[in-house]
């Protein structure tokens, strides 16, 4: 059996805007999660949402970094067609450098309009964007004086700096649909799982990945295969859900809620109503209950 590790990911939601004691609070919990054996810190990337989800992933990386000693860190997921590819692998490097070797780029093609809008990005250029892209981060990562010709991105003889401290900085790609595990299996070194597909549909998805991966003469023995679950431990079951049931919701209701792929809406009469059609939502997908619960779902 391949070995098992825990990360913790950041996104520093706050609807009652209380940012700034959320994020000190994380760099403190940040630091007490290494202590208790956590290897790896991830981030997320999103902008304009009511509640500032982080829109900087690579500067709360910098100080998790700082704020601990020997922690991976993980952009899960930075929205590439958003971005000019070299200024993000300027950023990886000196995170690579600051981690000391201990970053991996995670990235994604991104799906909201409001933001494809605000930074003035042709959304139907995404999967361009995003291809060229991570050719050419592979290539500043590995190579220099790179030369690059591309339909969305030109380079001439282009060395970045600072060097990384790995040979390559690991790319992982995100996203739930076949053409995305394809390009996981291609393009990148890990395919970044989201939380929302049943046990199911992920065993599914590994089976695609895993034929993908031997395409490109790659085994899924050999891969680092990165899932994020949404996890809440209490005393007990239903305590679990009394906690965490509004702030589950919110989520899901609020903030995903535009989101095709989770294919549910729980805008019901009342919360209590809404949290119950939540819960049966979440069987085989979250992993929310008592440590014996955690244990059994995590084993499964």
């Amino acid at each position: 059996m391949s070995e098992l590790d825990f990360g913790i990911h950041y996104s520093c939601q706050s609807p009652e805007r209380n940012w700034e004691d959320i994020y000190q609070d994380t760099l403190s919990q940040a630091k007490i999660a290494e202590e208790l054996g956590y290897s790896t810190f991830s981030v997320a990337e999103h902008h304009f949402l009511p509640d500032g989800w982080i829109p900087a992933p690579f500067v709360m990386l910098g100080a998790l970094s700082a704020a601990t000693d020997n922690m991976n860190l993980v952009t899960n997921i930075s929205i590439l067609p958003l971005h000019n590819p070299i200024k993000v692998a300027e950023r990886a490097a000196v995170l690579d450098t600051l981690s000391g070797g201990s970053f991996s780029l995670g990235v994604a093609i991104g799906w909201r309009d409001e933001e494809f809008k605000t930074f003035d990005v042709d959304k139907s250029s995404r999967v361009q964007r995003v291809e060229e892209g991570i050719e050419l981060l592979r290539a500043l990562f590995t190579e220099e004086a790179v030369s690059y010709d591309g339909d969305m991105f030109t380079v001439d003889d282009l060395t970045l700096m600072p060097r990384p401290v790995q040979d390559t900085i690991p790319i992982w790609y995100g996203g739930q649909s076949r053409k995305a595990i394809e390009r996981s299996a291609e393009m990148a070194d890990a395919w970044s799982i989201s939380p929302i597909e049943t046990v199911g549909k992920l065993s599914r998805g590994i089976e695609i990945y895993a034929d993908e991966l031997e395409k490109h003469d790659r085994h899924i023995e050999d891969v680092h295969v990165p899932l994020r679950r949404e996890v809440y431990v209490a005393e007990d079951d239903e305590t679990a859900w009394e906690e965490v049931g509004p702030s589950l919701l919110y989520e899901y209701e609020d903030v995903y809620g535009d989101y095709d792929d989770i294919d549910h809406s729980f805008a019901s009469s009342s919360e209590e109503s809404a949290i119950a059609e939540l819960r049966d939502h979440a069987e085989d997908r979250f992993i929310i209950g008592s440590p014996e619960t955690a244990v059994q779902e995590l084993e499964r």
